[in-house]
């Protein structure tokens, strides 16, 4: 195993190119390398496990990719974010459904833009809601992230909003609210590619890479168990928008939502997921949902990309 991880990291270092690693312990640092542990729904509302939830630092920089909690619970909330951004050099926080769970959407992106500005984050914590952020140890690398709400097609709706509880527990949610979300997030994630794209071009910038991170996947195929593929509620979750049109310089697109982790190539980028999802019992109910996956679709809190 250390031979397989020392051979990963030196191909990604000699070819600047992606490559997921095995998980390892170590303090988070500053670094010329870009290492971002990734996780998400970790529905901490469920049993409000904010304050115990716990998993090791592995990497310089965090990413938070959705349902982690409920805004709603703001001030737990704001605690957990506290815990991680006094371990990580930074935190990036992008917003799933569950976030606005008793809230309304716009009151929702108000609360956390203002748990954004929290003293206690002491700036380290940032809102990735159509923002990017560039890493300044590394100023080759961009993050772009929002929560890029899947499109809901007319024939798919009565059935998605029959079941799923963001119409019944986000405020004045609709399908149509959901699809206008849908086409801006999208909208503004090719706009700033395309962005990045050219700029990379003009100054003849081979190693420009960018790093999305989204709540709702980017394909439908492999993000979500095999359970369910085909089934009529697959549109409430994803969405194919990264198999088609130029991508490039995206080298990781890290999502949620699907509670299904796995990993993916397509259209020249990686597509990851390390997703814990619903656990009313710590220790008992996630020993039981890792015994019945292999490895790769298991979740790991201290799992790491590396750019």
């Amino acid at each position: 195993m250390a031979d397989r991880l020392i051979t990963n990291v030196s191909q990604c270092f000699q070819n600047l190119k992606c490559t997921l690693l095995p998980s390892r312990s170590s303090e988070a640092r500053s670094s010329p390398d870009c290492r971002f542990q990734f996780i998400s729904d970790l529905h901490l509302e469920l049993g409000r496990q904010y304050a115990t939830f716990d998993f090791p630092v592995t990497a310089p920089f965090l990413i938070l990719a959705g349902d982690i909690g409920c805004l709603s619970h703001y001030d737990e909330y704001l605690s957990f974010l506290q815990r991680q951004t006094a371990r990580y050099n930074r935190v990036f926080l992008v917003l799933g459904n569950h976030e606005f769970y008793r809230l309304s959407r716009s009151a929702g992106l108000e609360k956390a833009r203002q748990m954004e500005k929290e003293a206690v984050l002491a700036g380290k914590m940032t809102l990735l809601q159509q923002d990017s952020y560039t890493i300044p140890e590394q100023p080759d690398v961009t993050l772009l992230g929002c929560t890029l709400w899947s499109f809901i097609p007319k024939e798919s709706s009565a059935a998605i909003t029959s079941v799923m509880n963001d119409f019944k527990h986000i405020e004045g949610w609709t399908v149509d609210a959901q699809n206008e979300a849908h086409a801006a997030d999208l909208a503004w994630l090719r706009k700033e590619v395309e962005m990045i794209r050219q700029d990379a071009r003009q100054q003849g910038n081979p190693r420009r890479m960018v790093v999305v991170g989204t709540h709702h996947a980017p394909l439908t195929a492999g993000t979500s168990s095999p359970d369910h593929k085909g089934g009529p509620l697959n549109a409430a979750f994803a969405t194919n928008v990264c198999e088609s049109g130029d991508w490039r310089p995206v080298r990781y697109w890290v999502f949620g939502h699907t509670h299904w982790t796995t990993e993916i190539e397509t259209n020249s980028v990686r597509v990851v997921a390390n997703q814990r999802g619903n656990v009313f019992s710590p220790g008992k109910d996630l020993d039981s949902k890792l015994e019945k996956r292999p490895a790769e679709h298991t979740f790991d809190p201290a799992r790491v990309i590396e750019v």
